[in-house]
């Protein structure tokens, strides 16, 4: 399934980029654009904008409203309306929180330069973003988006 968050939702386009699912996100993008961008790549949009919603349901456009203010219950919303199921966040599964790339798993010698020795010594597994060349590490980060899968899933 194919996503497109809205400006208001930043936040949930990069937790489901984590989750490993294509989900674009625009902070300046005009209504009008983001409605055909999503038409032409057969995405789902994911907003709080009444006004865009209803251009989606007129369009007859496959959406999620988010109603809520709460992360997890805005999750909930998009579980409920997609039948998604979440999984564990894995790097070899995410996607870049920057860019949506896939991601893929580097060697410590190729980023030994590009990252802190202390990052290299903590960590085994490196993913390098197949678009922006940011790298990713499993971090306290992941443990915590874990524990946030966890809740959603109870």
């Amino acid at each position: 399934m194919l996503f497109l968050v809205d400006a208001m939702l930043g936040n949930v386009a990069k937790k489901l980029r984590l989750l490993g699912f294509d989900s674009e996100y625009f902070s300046d993008i005009d209504d009008s654009e983001l409605i055909e961008k999503a038409k032409n790549e057969n995405r789902t949009i994911i907003s709080r904008d009444h006004d865009l919603i209803n251009r989606a349901k007129k369009n007859e456009m496959s959406f999620v409203y988010i109603t809520k203010e709460n992360e997890i219950e805005q999750f909930l919303e998009i579980l409920e309306s997609t039948h998604l199921k979440l999984d564990e966040i894995s790097g070899d599964a995410a996607r870049c929180t920057k860019c949506n790339s896939l991601t893929s798993q580097i060697s410590k010698s190729e980023i030994k330069n590009k990252i802190p020795q202390g990052l290299l010594e903590y960590h085994d597994k490196f993913w390098k973003c197949d678009g922006c060349d940011q790298i990713y590490w499993e971090g306290t980060h992941i443990k915590n988006l874990q524990e946030f899968v966890h809740k959603i899933n109870l």
